[in-house]
């Protein structure tokens, strides 16, 4: 197989912590051909979308060691037989004429399906789910965001729609004097949506990262939030620690696998706190290294298997799956 990974420069990878990496040197292993480029090396001539790609060794090294390229050499994209969208957040104008160009190829396997990208925003793509969520109001109303919070008995989270990795997620209280100034500012004084959910407080025993592959559940980790922020995201501080999968998770697991496959969404990885799904991250989901890590198993051979059974089957998902 030939395989195109869209990502950020290959020199700001976290070694220790990226997946893409581990899912370039598994293709590698598998004796696969990768390239690698940016959003901005996609283009399109007349009807044919290309990129600029730059051929990709991936060895066993360390650190900046730890892959060869080539120049850059224009390909159209249906040279590919698997294209990765892998870039990480904002979703911004960029990323999205990205994904218009990716929906232009004819035949690639997607990981994941460029529509889906454009149509399902991480956030308010759980609400298709609302009765697995926490109680959830979306408003860029600061009033209509601070009854909201007294209606919940005077705590929520809030969060931008458009955030990663715990940007801009706030604890917000009755009584905290900042709390009007965080919603001014969340909401770019009423111009921008947030949204704000029930504060769940099994937040600080840590919320669940599962990793669906082909809408099955491969993978969980743990994300145990330091004792000075409401945030787990290991991003911003929080502890990670292997995790199985209770009843209710399996469950909710059992409801997105239906429509992820549905949609094409090859990688997802759910977010649970508690009894509640919070997000389902399609665009650049992590977790892969810190389970291996953790010894959890290599969950990127998984994934390879599943990508190549797609291609196998024309780019539709496994035979007999529901």
């Amino acid at each position: 197989m030939r395989h195109l990974f869209i990502l950020d420069p290959l020199d700001r990878l976290h070694f220790a912590g990226d997946s893409s990496i581990a899912f370039i040197r598994e293709a590698w292993r598998r004796g696969h051909e990768v390239s690698t480029c940016q959003i901005g090396d996609l283009g399109q001539r007349g009807g044919t979308p290309f990129a600029r790609a730059m051929a990709t060794a991936a060895g066993a090294g360390d650190g900046a060691s730890w892959c060869r390229t080539a120049a850059a050499q224009r390909e159209e994209l249906d040279a590919f037989d698997a294209i990765w969208m892998r870039k990480d957040p904002p979703f911004d104008a960029a990323y999205l004429f990205a994904t218009l160009l990716m929906s232009r190829a004819n035949g690639p396997v997607m990981v994941n399906d460029p529509r889906t990208l454009r149509d399902e925003n991480e956030k308010l793509f759980a609400l298709e789910f609302a009765d697995l969520c926490p109680t959830t109001l979306v408003s860029r109303s600061i009033d209509q965001l601070l009854e909201f919070r007294d209606e919940l008995g005077g705590e929520m989270i809030v969060k931008p729609l458009d955030g990663a990795g715990g940007d801009g997620v706030f604890h917000v209280t009755r009584g905290d004097r900042n709390a009007r100034a965080i919603l001014e500012t969340g909401t770019a004084h009423g111009t921008r949506l947030l949204m704000a959910q029930q504060y769940v407080p099994a937040v600080r025993d840590g919320d669940k990262r599962i990793l669906l592959i082909d809408g099955d559940p491969k993978g969980a980790l743990l994300r145990i939030p330091a004792a000075d922020d409401a945030r787990a995201n290991l991003h911003v501080g929080g502890r990670a620690a292997l995790a199985e999968l209770t009843a209710r998770e399996r469950q909710i697991c059992d409801r997105l696998g239906p429509a992820l496959r549905e949609k094409g969404v090859i990688l997802a990885g759910i977010d649970v706190l508690g009894d509640y799904l919070t997000e389902i991250n399609i665009t650049s989901p992590t977790g892969f290294r810190e389970i291996e890590r953790l010894g959890g198993g290599a969950l990127e051979h998984d994934l390879l298997d599943a990508v190549e059974t797609r291609w196998r089957s024309g780019g539709r998902p496994e035979s007999g799956k529901p």
